[in-house]
């Protein structure tokens, strides 16, 4: 009897810890296969790439989190990092990160205005934003990388902890704020309502477009924040910085568990599913994949997401 309950938790573990334990046997088997996996170069790189990208991943969790979609992350992180860089010879690291960070609320409230106040479709809108935004970058750095060994950058980068980078902890950061933000407060909880049923958010009283304009500007917010991330690693930002964002960052949120309809996800899985998806990135790369391969690879695990993702709803409209 004890040994039947003991499997019973054992399978009701790992069903919900199946990604972190996916994510920590697909690094296993890589390092065992390709023993420079292990390297402290490759480790500080692996933890250091999560960073920029996981942090606009959990903003994208909150946009999910109530059914909307946002694709223009990428574009939104190539300019503010482009204004950052071209500010801060003159400014400082300080008012220029600031500035990034407050552009990339008014890029986000943008997407979100249209969205909310229209009811618009948030892929066609972002769509539009993600090439307005990356327009400007290319238009303000006259299609050139903007390059600079801005100091506190540099600092940054050289930082780390038994060869984990300073900046993946400023993501862990960000993921215990957005958890604790979904899961204490009452805007946060009404997230999972909007996702859920939108007309039923209406009915009693959440005040929906305020909520949809709101989870927008932390989206710009927080990839803004990811953008001065990635400046650590390249020192460089130009109008192309980021191309592969939304193919790269909505598998992220998607696989560690937030799901496209809405109302189900949260930052900690979130987390869950930048560090599995991180590893299989890295992966291609130890392997030596072409970059053409690469992104057919990435495509088709997006299509797969998508259809999964489709089919556990339709599955579960008919229960």
């Amino acid at each position: 009897m004890n040994t039947t309950v003991l499997l019973k938790d054992s399978m009701v573990f790992v069903k919900k810890n199946r990604i972190p334990i996916l994510a920590v046997l697909v690094f296993a088997a890589v390092s065992i296969m390709r023993p420079r996996f292990l390297s402290p170069i490759n480790i500080f790189g692996l933890f250091d790439y999560m960073s920029g990208y996981g942090i606009a991943a959990v903003g994208l969790t909150f946009v999910l989190l109530c059914g909307q979609l946002d694709i223009s992350m990428g574009s939104v992180m190539a300019l503010t990092s482009c204004v950052f860089m071209l500010m801060a010879p003159q400014f400082g690291f300080i008012l220029s990160a600031l500035t990034a960070l407050v552009l990339g609320c008014v890029l986000g409230s943008v997407t979100g205005f249209f969205v909310s106040f229209f009811r618009l479709s948030p892929f066609i809108v972002s769509m539009t934003m993600q090439i307005a935004y990356r327009g400007i970058a290319l238009t303000i750095t006259s299609s050139k990388p903007v390059q600079l060994q801005e100091p506190v950058i540099k600092a940054i980068s050289q930082v780390d902890f038994f060869n984990i980078p300073l900046t993946f902890f400023v993501f862990l950061s960000v993921v215990i704020a957005a958890q604790v933000f979904l899961s204490k407060t009452k805007f946060g909880r009404n997230l999972f309502v909007i996702g859920g049923n939108i007309k039923v958010a209406d009915g009693i009283g959440i005040n929906v477009r305020n909520h949809l304009w709101a989870v927008f500007i932390i989206q710009g917010l927080l990839a803004a924040l990811g953008g001065i991330m990635l400046l650590t690693r390249t020192f460089s930002a130009s109008g192309n910085t980021a191309m592969d964002a939304p193919l790269s960052i909505i598998p992220m949120v998607i696989v560690g568990g937030t799901v496209f309809s809405g109302g189900k996800g949260g930052a900690v899985r979130t987390l869950y599913g930048v560090m599995l998806m991180s590893v299989v990135y890295n992966a291609m790369t130890m392997f030596s994949l072409h970059i053409n391969y690469q992104q057919l690879i990435r495509g088709v695990i997006l299509l797969l997401i998508i259809v999964s993702d489709k089919y556990m709803e339709n599955k579960h409209h008919k229960i």
